[in-house]
């Protein structure tokens, strides 16, 4: 298989057409992260508004749509804050509240900014470390010591920052399901907002010794302003049992290093991060810079249902049997800027079926790198519509499987 400089030429079973440019885009150009303050749901303690004084402020532009590459721009940037080529802001040394505007351009012109204030403020930051009290105030002065701390002393405001240390979800109520599938429900007025320490990278060990284990379902849906999407960034995690963090809608994980996925089997939809089936799809998930390796057999990376917009983007996938899976009701989907290798099946696949009668899966495949026996695996079962797949890198099978005429098409 061969890709031109100009047009993506794909050996795939189903229909399959050669005649759009791969330098054009697919899709209107959004950016989906970042807000104009007091629009589109978000609430007002969300990271994207907030900086603690002193501590870097960083978040990394999501980017729908568009012909990549894109150029980044900031205007009305307080001193210090800055943008690279891939849209990370940061912000070394917040000290006074700022309202930039972030300019993306893409390959063809098209041009999108959105402005929004960043508060900086101690109000609503909480810090944990392993040298902390559960008896402390959570300031960060008086961390916290565990994650239970953050659990039965937090609030669905706050922001969480984490220093290095190892963190279980023990001493924690479970949802009380059974087996391998208990849960520690984070998504019901608690917060979903953890960040990393600037410099420090904290563990979360899911099965820690003696310990069954437990997933983490973050998110919340009946938070006192408004629903709230997770926010995580900068953890290191390991020793999953069948899933990590499952969020009940959209949201972000960021600078992310999970491995050893300890359990799986056929039919259990063990991954790293799994997204729940919901009747209405969230919108503006977001998954960038992470890492994924150490995979149980039949299990996966990531599994993906009911998104829309949804970004995953410069992640690493190894050392497993089945990568990244994009499952039923993913109405918009862009997987941009991927690696994945010694993946003994599948790298790229799903079966993207979920009881839907019509078309809903749409979405792109570019600038990816695959080396798997089968690099791509798109498993239709007639849901499918546009889909394409352009400018990677794929040594293996590529296929489009199970169409119906209604699929397609596929470019």
């Amino acid at each position: 298989m061969f890709t031109s400089s100009r047009f993506a030429c794909l050996a795939l079973v189903g229909l399959l057409t050669w005649s759009h440019p791969a330098t054009a885009a697919n899709f209107p150009l959004e950016i989906t992260n970042i807000k104009a303050n007091g629009t589109s749901g978000m609430p007002a303690s969300s990271r994207i508004y907030n900086a603690y004084p002193g501590l870097d402020y960083e978040i990394r532009a999501a980017v729908v749509g568009g012909a990549f590459p894109f150029t980044f721009a900031l205007t009305n940037a307080p001193v210090g804050m800055t943008v690279d080529d891939r849209g990370v802001v940061r912000w070394l040394d917040p000290q006074a509240d700022a309202s930039p505007t972030l300019v993306v351009r893409d390959s063809e012109g098209t041009e999108r900014r959105v402005s929004w204030t960043v508060r900086v403020t101690a109000s609503g930051f909480k810090f944990v470390s392993a040298g902390g009290s559960s008896t402390g105030n959570g300031s960060i002065a008086s961390p916290w010591r565990t994650l239970a701390d953050v659990y039965n002393l937090g609030a669905a405001t706050d922001i969480v920052y984490f220093r290095s240390g190892t963190y279980s979800p023990t001493q924690m109520p479970r949802d009380g399901i059974g087996g391998p599938w208990e849960r520690v429900q984070f998504d019901r007025q608690r917060p979903s907002t953890w960040l990393a320490y600037p410099g420090e990278r904290p563990l979360i060990n899911f099965r820690p010794a003696g310990d069954a284990g437990a997933a983490i379902r973050v998110g919340n849906n009946d938070a006192p302003d408004g629903p709230r999407a997770p926010y995580i960034d900068g953890f290191e995690t390991t020793n999953t049992r069948f899933i990590g963090f499952q969020p009940i809608s959209a949201g972000t994980f960021r600078r992310l290093r999970m491995h050893d996925l300890t359990e799986g089997g056929d039919g259990t939809n063990a991954a790293f991060i799994m997204t729940v089936t919901n009747p209405t799809p969230h919108t503006g998930m977001v998954i960038q810079d992470c890492e994924f390796y150490n995979v149980a057999p039949n299990s996966v990376t990531i599994k993906v249902y009911s998104q829309e917009k949804i970004l995953i983007e410069n992640t690493v996938h190894y050392n497993a049997q089945l990568g990244l899976e994009i499952k039923g009701d993913v109405r918009q989907f862009s997987v941009r800027q991927n690696s994945f290798y010694n993946i003994s099946a599948t790298a790229l696949g799903g079966n993207m079926h979920g009881g839907e009668s019509v078309q809903t899966v749409r979405g792109e495949i570019l600038y990816n790198i695959s080396r798997a026996p089968t690099a791509v695996d798109i498993n239709q079962d007639g849901v499918a519509a546009d889909i394409y797949l352009y400018r990677n890198t794929f040594v293996g099978r590529v296929q489009v499987r199970n169409t119906a005429s209604r699929d397609g098409p596929f470019r």
